[in-house]
């Protein structure tokens, strides 16, 4: 290699070069894994300022020395060109396609320098552990993304449905439809994406009444037209508009219950303390947070004329009946009425978690979204 006009001088790449050919005729492994951390420091540093001419014979030289290293050189190289916009081609290639994810998953999740076209080439000679990964790149063509929606597999499928940067075609989701009705987590995944044709959403609604009908009346407290009294009660309220000054004062709770470390849902007394303390939009963005459904929803359940659909909010969190109470007292002012009472009552102590969960899915996902994300596995059982 020599240096052009107006380059970096190359003396010392020229020597990093003829040390890289003597290490791959030779056994000393120690030597060519210290090589290749000075190959990748040379790489990070002046890739992009080394003579085009120069670039595939250096491209060539360092994929075969990584075929002679241990997999912890390779991993550190791997990292050293995750973050290159132009990365050697042939040398990337290699890495990406290795079977050890330590190596190719950073790499496949988070290079910039794979284009939909690399990745084509690529997706054909690797694992669905490194699929994952390139399904959770910040941007991706429908074309790749529907390459990768093809395999099915589970992990890849709901890290492409989950991934806001990913661009599905309308045909691709619907394709997906007959298997949500057996996965409650597809379903989920499905229903948010907010690229979902509308017959798609549709037939997503349908599912998840259905199986919430089914189970209210399984549990055999409710007739099918109870049943369905309740499913449209909770259906209207999630539909209802909230105005922009409600909103606006919960918007800085929301966005700090967004950013909230922790598990879900919240602990009950805690929600309970806030409420003591007159925090209502803390809770009411902090119950939104846990149920995975926008702060308006919260705040129509809370100042719905009916307690329906803020009963199947607490009830599938789990929480417990006082806490409802001290909620419903709230949105009241003061005491609530004997009516409103025993409609909650019964609905909190007949109607078990994972149904209530149900009822409020049937009710988001015709408004955009689906609800009660976390719980989506534990639930599963088809829809």
């Amino acid at each position: 290699m020599n240096a052009s006009p107006g380059r970096m001088p190359l003396p010392r790449l020229d020597l990093l070069v003829r040390d890289i050919e003597t290490a791959i005729l030779g056994k000393d492994r120690a030597r060519q894994s210290e090589l290749v951390l000075r190959s990748a420091a040379a790489l990070t540093r002046h890739w992009s300022r080394l003579p085009a001419t120069d670039k595939p014979s250096f491209d060539h030289l360092l994929a075969s020395l990584l075929e002679q290293v241990d997999e912890e050189a390779r991993a550190t190289f791997a990292q050293c060109l995750t973050p290159l916009r132009r990365a050697p081609r042939i040398t990337a290639t290699r890495l990406a396609r290795d079977p050890s994810p330590a190596v190719s998953v950073p790499l496949l999740a988070q290079c910039p320098s794979f284009d939909d076209d690399w990745l084509l080439d690529i997706l054909h000679g690797i694992g669905p552990e490194q699929q994952a990964a390139v399904a959770r790149r910040r941007s991706l063509g429908p074309v790749v993304a529907g390459l990768l929606l093809q395999g099915g597999e589970p992990r890849v499928v709901t890290g492409l449905l989950t991934n806001p940067g990913a661009v599905l075609a309308a045909d691709a989701l619907d394709s997906l439809l007959p298997e949500a009705a057996r996965s409650l987590p597809l379903l989920l995944a499905l229903a948010n994406r907010a690229d979902l044709s509308e017959s798609g959403r549709a037939t997503l609604a349908a599912l998840a009444r259905q199986a919430a009908a089914q189970a209210l009346t399984e549990e055999g407290e409710f007739s099918g037209g109870e049943a369905d009294t309740l499913l449209d009660h909770v259906a209207r309220t999630f539909r209802t508009l909230v105005c922009a000054a409600h909103l606006d004062r919960h918007a800085a709770s929301a966005a700090v219950a967004a950013k909230a470390p922790g598990p879900k849902p919240t602990r009950s007394s805690t929600l309970a303390e806030w409420l003591a303390r007159r925090r209502l939009e803390d809770v009411l963005a902090t119950l939104a947070r846990d149920v995975d459904v926008p702060v308006g929803v919260l705040i129509a359940c809370h100042a719905a004329p009916t307690p329906h659909a803020l009963t199947m909010i607490l009830r599938g969190l789990g929480h417990p009946w006082s806490l409802l109470k001290a909620l419903l007292q709230a949105a009241a002012g003061g005491p609530v009425s004997p009516e409103c009472l025993g409609v909650a009552h019964r609905l909190h102590f007949e109607i078990a978690p994972r149904t209530a969960r149900m009822v409020a899915r049937s009710a988001s996902i015709p408004a955009g979204t689906g609800a009660f994300l976390a719980a989506a596995a534990s639930d599963d059982g088809g829809v």
